[in-house]
């Protein structure tokens, strides 16, 4: 396996962790949307291996994972799903650009798909952290 995409599941596995510890039920949401979006768009990958253009398949993924991820911004009081939609849609916009240009660069293709998921799992766990912080504040602030 791939130094890289080890650091990434490992990444991944930390942070769905913290999130589903600590973040209740959009914490809980949040992290199995993304371990779904990883396992689909391994088998979207499996079925496309070829990065020299637009990925129909990774695209349905990339696709659904947005979907979810407006769902679960309309229905939580949290900050972060409404970041990390805007990191999704960044990719599924990087998706849309490929399909007007099918020469594009496989490495530069891959590339573009793949920078999104850090800053999106970063967000998680940052604005987990916080409704975390934010929530022991005001547990200690009503016990005074």
């Amino acid at each position: 396996m791939d130094t890289i995409l080890l650091a990434f599941y490992s990444a991944l596995l930390l942070c769905v962790a913290y999130a589903s510890v600590n973040g209740g039920r959009t914490g809980k949401a949040g992290s199995a949307i993304f371990i779904l979006a990883t396992v689909l768009s391994e088998v979207a990958v499996r079925m496309n291996p070829n990065w020299a253009g637009s990925s129909l398949e990774l695209f349905a993924v990339d696709g659904g994972c947005l979907l979810a991820l407006v769902i679960l911004a309309l229905i939580s009081n949290r900050f972060w799903p409404i970041w990390a939609l805007g990191f999704q849609t960044a990719a599924v916009a990087t998706h849309l650009a490929t399909l007007s240009i099918p020469d594009v660069v496989p490495k530069s293709f891959h590339a573009m798909l793949s920078f999104w998921a850090i800053p999106i799992l970063w967000v998680m766990v940052v604005g987990t952290h916080k409704d975390l912080q934010n929530k022991l504040g005001l547990e200690r602030r009503s016990r005074a």
